[in-house]
């Protein structure tokens, strides 16, 4: 599109300015933003399906967008804009949708699909030349295709933009939504629905995994461990509920509701003659300093009050990769100041800087599973398990090995010096009846 230079009397204006209610249109460049995208895009799935007609969504971002932005200045930047704008135009016609999301990402909805998608990246990835500089453009794209008559607009973006992050894992540049990605997507979004009707505690349950003495093979405390099962889907693993409770926010009171069950059982625990120190798992989130939840501290504060439990008898476990987090740690210092205990879970998975232990107000080392899975035939991973040890000792730190499967594990792990085991080797994770008539066997 040609734009013409203003004349004297008029002002300058931005070369990609439209006249498009804001509502609907993103400002620098005209195109649709997603609202607008998903209001018409649905109405054209809707009007394509009443004729029998497949659709397909194109989600695209440009690579290394930052990296560009900076090279090219903000004049610039609004070419390099409108330059995809012009091509995206050209390239898939007037019967296309086309959006602009946010900065580098972008959308195409087309009536039936038939595109040459790799001939028309190479189109869209010209190098764009300013100023007499030539710019050398990449995209990473996602293509779902929809046939069922059922499917809207959020649910094919979303299927998209799951094909291209596919793809980024891969290291491919296009990705394509299939089958299993429908069922995964599909899941997903089930799991997420049923994490908002959880955040009572509604189909929330605990069971608790003991932690052994090693040496005198007594139950010296249990660590609280989250289930969950689903309404439709049965139960769901932690490792797949929780990154999507974290990413919805919803483990804010899902994690306060674990705090006050996880308290009340150790009180009535307590209560029937089994006074037991009890370690609880808390998600990063809780730890951030604005929150709309009550605070970690302060839940842990009242309930404790409430119940007549000793701080030192409870124990809360992060992550070894908050350790750098500097924000978080000093919601860690204060948990700690007021009595409670702090270990470190996982010790050893994400290799964090062992200078940052030194200011860590941790009581406990986790040792990760990793490392005991080998460490009979493994020397070396062995002396690894001396090491950390050895540093916990040094550090006033005792440490919990996690994951004993087998005697010859406990026994090399014992040699080592670790304090405390965990594992199927002693205990799967028990409900709270079978703690409380636990028998010292070991």
């Amino acid at each position: 599109m040609e734009h013409l230079p203003p004349t004297e009397t008029e002002p300058a204006e931005c070369a990609c300015a439209y006249n498009a209610p804001q509502l609907l249109h993103d400002p620098l460049t005209g195109l649709y933003n997603k609202n607008g995208f998903v209001t018409h895009g649905n109405l054209m799935l809707q009007q394509l399906a009443a004729q029998g007609r497949s659709t397909v969504l194109i989600y695209m971002e440009l690579n290394d967008y930052d990296g560009l932005i900076c090279r090219l200045g903000y004049d610039a930047s609004l070419v390099l804009l409108t330059t995809m704008r012009d091509r995206m135009q050209e390239v898939f016609g007037t019967q296309a949708l086309l959006a602009r999301f946010d900065s580098e990402r972008f959308a195409i909805l087309l009536p039936d699909g038939h595109i040459g998608i790799e001939g028309t990246i190479h189109a869209l990835e010209a190098p764009l030349r300013i100023d007499l500089t030539n710019y050398h453009l990449s995209l990473s794209c996602g293509v779902a295709t929809s046939t069922d008559p059922t499917d809207n607009m959020d649910m094919l973006i979303m299927a998209a933009r799951s094909a291209k992050q596919d793809a980024q894992r891969a290291q491919r540049q296009v990705g394509w939504y299939a089958d299993d990605m429908r069922r995964r997507l599909a899941r997903q979004r089930a799991i997420e629905d049923g994490l908002w009707f959880a955040r009572d505690g509604s189909g929330l349950s605990l069971v608790y995994q003991p932690k052994i003495d090693i040496r005198a093979g007594k139950v010296m405390g249990v660590e609280a461990l989250l289930r969950w099962r689903h309404p439709e889907l049965g139960a769901v693993s932690p490792a797949e509920f929780i990154p999507l409770a974290e990413r919805t926010r919803t483990i804010l009171p899902i994690g306060e509701w674990l705090l006050r069950t996880t308290l009340n059982q150790k009180y009535i625990w307590r209560r029937d003659g089994q006074d037991i120190r009890m370690s609880i798992n808390v998600s990063p989130l809780q730890l951030e300093t604005v929150t709309d939840e009550a605070s970690v501290l302060e839940t842990m504060t009242r309930e404790c009050r409430r119940l007549d439990l000793r701080h030192e008898d409870l124990e809360i476990e992060i992550t070894e990769g908050l350790l750098s987090n500097a924000e978080v740690m000093g919601q860690v210092r204060q948990i700690a100041r007021a009595g409670f205990g702090i270990a470190v879970d996982d010790f050893g998975r994400e290799h964090s800087a062992l200078s940052l232990l030194v200011n860590c107000p941790a009581t406990t080392l986790k040792i990760d599973k990793s490392f005991v899975d080998n460490v009979v035939e493994n020397e070396r991973q062995l002396a690894v398990v001396h090491f950390i040890v050895d540093l916990a000792r040094r550090l006033g730190m005792e440490t919990v090995v996690e994951g004993i499967e087998h005697l010859n594990q406990l026994v090399a792990l014992a040699d080592a010096g670790c304090d405390y085991g965990q594992g199927y080797f002693y205990y799967r994770p028990l409900n709270p009846d079978q703690i409380l008539e636990l028998r010292h066997r070991h």
